[in-house]
């Protein structure tokens, strides 16, 4: 198929094998360098190098990821790229990792932020409804298709403990540390010393797993057994960034992460998760910031920086 829009807009663009120019061609692309060969899917370049992620297609999941990922863009990460880049004299550029339907893509992009996302999974079926579709692209983040500080910042939402996993399942692979540690190095890679790297997901010293695993028919959540490596703590992603030279982590409020739009869509739901909303906008405040790192906290939200060249 032809490209989804004017796919040579992506910027930093290279070859994630080696990192040599490529040549974008109406049925393929190709790196000038290692002659290694990418196709296009759906028009979308797939420079997807490490193998992709083991979902299967499901159109009622992917629309309502569709309505989370636009409450989190909308009331979580666009407030805060505003904050954090405020006063820029050029457009912020900035890689969504793990972008899943694109809807933060479109969303940021139309306030003004330099977008480029890219997913590996099967909710990349939503891109040809996106508006900026042609900064879309199919990639593993483990060999990122970029050049060396192309980014002032990356962004992943719950990738980490999907990384180095048998499938889309919560059991970790016995190389899942190595995997995970690539992702690290190469996110820090695509950034410009003084950016920003930020990273979420359920926070491995809660007890409760209430974000994977639920269903509207079974909504026990899932045991989050102590020691159990599929989910990270404050502690894990310092380790993983830190040697990649990233430093100033902070635990940022989770207050407004989160719109858990399916259940409150009846009372049944609103009310079961009135105890995790409140619970979210407590630690959200000052002074309660130190709960953030306790088996009190359901969810991190790791913001940390690029030290300086």
């Amino acid at each position: 198929m032809t490209p989804a829009g004017e796919n040579e807009s992506i910027p930093s663009l290279v070859c994630p094998a080696c990192h040599g120019a490529l040549r974008l061609g109406a049925g393929s692309i190709q790196c000038q360098s290692c002659q290694k060969t990418f196709e296009y899917e759906d028009g979308f370049p797939n420079l997807i190098l490490g193998g992709r992620f083991g979902d299967e297609p499901n159109a009622e999941r992917t629309a309502y990821e569709e309505e989370c990922n636009l409450h989190t863009a909308q009331h979580y990460l666009l407030p805060l790229f505003k904050d954090l880049f405020g006063g820029a004299k050029r457009e912020p550029r900035i890689l969504s990792l793990g972008c899943g339907t694109g809807v933060d893509v479109d969303l940021l992009g139309a306030a003004g932020f330099d977008m480029v996302g890219i997913d590996c999974g099967a909710r990349s079926s939503a891109w040809p409804h996106r508006e900026h579709r042609h900064r879309l692209l199919l990639a593993n983040g483990r060999h990122l298709p970029f050049e060396r500080g192309a980014f002032d910042a990356v962004y992943c939402g719950c990738v980490f403990p999907h990384v180095g996993t048998v499938g889309d399942s919560h059991t970790v692979r016995p190389d899942y540390f190595d995997d995970r540690r690539e992702l690290a190095s190469e996110m820090s890679r695509v950034l410009r010393p003084g950016g920003w790297v930020l990273v979420s997901s359920p926070n491995r010293k809660f007890p409760l797993d209430i974000f994977h695993g639920r269903t509207v028919e079974n909504p026990m959540p899932r045991l989050n057994r102590p020691g159990d490596p599929f989910l990270l703590s404050f502690e894990d992603y310092q380790n993983l960034f830190r040697p990649t030279g990233c430093s100033s982590f902070q635990l940022l409020p989770v207050n407004g992460y989160w719109g858990f739009v399916r259940r409150k869509k009846t009372a049944k739901g609103r009310l079961s998760m009135l105890p995790v909303d409140a619970l979210f906008k407590m630690i959200s405040q000052p002074a309660f910031s130190g709960l953030r790192n306790t088996p009190l906290n359901p969810w991190l939200v790791v913001l940390g920086k690029k030290e300086a060249a």
